[in-house]
């Protein structure tokens, strides 16, 4: 199976501007920012913000280059961004091909590409709670898109972190929970994803497109079957632990129809949806009460605590979101030129915008650990849809451990999916 690209030939610019004015504001040609590979090192901790924007950019459009037939991980150079076939980051290792049943070795790195398959609706819930199915109360919930649709997400891994995994035997629970010492090395990178199913209402063209079958779902929430679909790439986090960055680098992109581009009007943030747009989480007519919360009501059933749709809503309720903190000028600004580079022009990737760099602006600073992350707010709509106000990727990472384990994991929840060699999960507390 592989990834299917739609082309459009339509310019993006300045995220703030209507459609024709972003195209008469940027130039008609420059010169091509694209590289098949990802950069080398990081900017220098005291670097501007834009520098950084200019590094997620480089890592995104290197991570999404087709990638070689038959070795994961590596990107064909002789093909274009956009061209037929899994990007690099899709041919990195899914957690569950990492963490497979029994804790089994999960072997070597280049072991030929499985289908894709989605079921994971609720990333929250396998991120702040020892158990598969409670989830923090004050973060947790599925999103379902405009069209009733839930979301689904997937993260994987480079090499080099599924080599320390594999070699360190820390796709075991057993021994992972019990690891005191767990330090990534530079250089490893993890992603993570969000899809939403595509219907014959929206443009293709505009997204990063995949079929691939996922989990269906009754109207409580509970899984009920698997089916075939087309997906749209929603969100996409890349986590890359580069060179002299103990507390990693976090760059957050978004699909740019998810919710409408906002503009300062007389000192006040005003969305400035473009016309004919269907954005796949916002609606226009939604009580602003009623934006970015979470559709659950937690209910305790055996050992776990289970979201069940709050009064007057099922599974398939839309749930209606905004973006709370606007993207920066600075930021729009690159945004703006990678997406009119020459070379994106018969590429989706144009259709894709950073919301942030998120990094440690004092990483080596002993009196403060977390490095003081900058900007101090770092939030996908999609995955971190209801705790926007105060959503920093650093704060909640630096809190990472495996299950049942009081010691810290560099930053990392891969470890929340990690089995033991019972055939029963720790997370399941059995």
């Amino acid at each position: 199976m592989k990834t299917t690209f739609c082309f459009s030939v339509m310019l993006l610019g300045l995220a703030s501007l209507p459609v024709l004015a972003r195209e008469q504001a940027m130039p008609s040609m420059q010169a091509s920012q694209l590289n098949c590979q990802p950069p080398s090192t990081a900017p220098a901790a005291t670097a501007g913000q834009d520098q950084f924007d200019q590094y997620s950019w480089q890592m995104f459009i290197a991570l999404s280059w087709p990638a070689k037939s038959g070795q994961r991980g590596n990107p064909d150079c002789t093909k274009q961004p956009g061209a037929a076939g899994y990007t690099v980051w899709q041919t990195y290792k899914t957690v569950g091909e990492i963490f497979l049943p029994n804790a089994a070795n999960p072997g070597p790195w280049n072991s030929p590409q499985i289908a894709k398959s989605f079921n994971i609706i609720n990333i929250a819930s396998l991120k702040n709670s020892a158990q598969v199915n409670a989830v923090d109360q004050a973060v947790g919930g599925w999103l379902i898109d405009q069209a009733k649709n839930p979301t689904y997400y997937d993260i994987s891994a480079n090499e080099t972190s599924y080599n320390y995994i594999v070699n360190n035997n820390f796709y075991n629970a057993d021994v992972v929970s019990k690891a005191n010492n767990i330090t990534f090395p530079w250089g490893v990178i993890e992603i993570k994803s969000s899809w939403r199913i595509l219907t014959p209402h929206d443009n293709a063209s505009r997204y990063l497109t995949l079929l691939a079958r996922v989990a269906t779902f009754d109207e409580q929430g509970r899984k009920n079957g698997v089916t075939e679909a087309f997906l749209g790439l929603v969100g996409l986090h890349i986590i890359t632990k580069a060179n002299g960055y103990p507390q990693w680098i976090w760059s957050t992109f978004e699909q740019v129809d998810n919710v409408p581009p906002k503009a300062l009007v007389n000192g006040q943030w005003v969305d400035q949806p473009v016309a004919g747009t269907a954005y796949s989480y916002f609606n226009a007519a939604a009580p602003a009460a009623s934006l970015n919360q979470s559709p659950c009501d937690w209910q305790t059933q055996g050992p776990h605590q289970v979201c069940v749709p709050k009064p007057g809503t099922t599974f398939q309720t839309p749930n209606p979101l905004n973006r709370v903190t606007p993207i920066a000028d600075i930021t729009n600004q690159i945004n703006a030129s990678y997406q009119a580079d020459p070379g994106l022009q018969n590429s989706v990737l144009k259709y894709y915008q950073l919301i942030t760099t998120q990094r440690p602006l004092m990483p080596d600073n002993p009196g403060n650990p977390l490095g003081q992350p900058t900007p101090a707010l770092s939030a996908n709509v999609t995955m971190e849809s209801y705790i926007q106000p105060n959503s920093s990727c650093m704060n909640c990472h630096s809190m990472a451990t495996p299950v049942k384990s009081p010691y810290k994991s560099d930053y990392s929840y891969l470890f929340k999916f990690a089995n033991s060699p019972l055939g029963k999960t720790i997370k399941d507390g059995k």
